[in-house]
């Protein structure tokens, strides 16, 4: 499948066939291209909690308004957003030249340390672009998915497990498909949506 028959193939699933899990293998295949995703600076700002167990799947249901595709689906993950990701820059560029290194630790600390809706702004973008690789990955992989919103964070938090440098950004259930493929919902047409060097010109044709 080519990324253009990727695009056209994904859709948000709710039912999912249980009989078929999701094993790790799935997930290390899947995750080693998720995490090539871009970042600011390259800070990685995502971490991903993978719920598989029947009755974390059911308390995660209970956090995300009772929705049915949450225990019912092969994985439930929690795309979490890293608020001090700059506090990893001296690990991810440890192995830069020195200069490049220094300036970078100092770039990243001054631009998120002292701004807090900045540094969460930034993990919410962050994460969401992982999230986007996540589903075409797992679509290559054989897999479908549904993005998710409606969540209690606070809830949800507790369920994963997380500390207070992560916030939810959304979930992801993932699963085999029971449903037949249904048409894609409306798309604004490309010429409603791209403009041409400012946004009162004209629209891409």
């Amino acid at each position: 499948m080519n990324f253009s028959e990727l695009v056209q193939a994904r859709r948000s699933v709710r039912d999912y066939d249980l009989s078929q899990p999701v094993t790790d293998a799935d997930l290390k295949a899947i995750f080693d291209q998720v995490i090539l995703s871009p970042s600011a600076f390259n800070l990685q700002q995502w971490t991903f909690v993978v719920v598989r167990e029947a009755e974390q799947k059911k308390r995660l249901r209970a956090a995300a308004m009772d929705q049915a595709q949450v225990e019912n689906c092969g994985a439930a993950i929690v795309v979490c957003a890293k608020l001090d990701a700059h506090v990893d820059a001296p690990t991810i560029f440890a192995q830069a030249p020195e200069p490049m290194r220094e300036r970078m630790i100092g770039m990243t600390g001054q631009m998120y340390g002292g701004n807090e809706q900045f540094a969460r702004d930034e993990a919410i973008r962050g994460a969401s672009l992982a999230a986007m690789t996540l589903m075409y990955a797992a679509k290559a992989h054989g897999f479908d998915t549904g993005a998710m919103i409606g969540f209690n964070p606070q809830q949800v938090a507790e369920v994963a497990g997380l500390t207070a440098s992560f916030v939810p950004a959304m979930l992801i259930v993932m699963g085999r498909g029971t449903a037949p493929q249904t048409p894609r919902g409306y798309r604004k047409p490309v010429a409603e949506v791209v403009k041409l060097e400012r946004f009162d010109g004209a629209g891409l044709a």
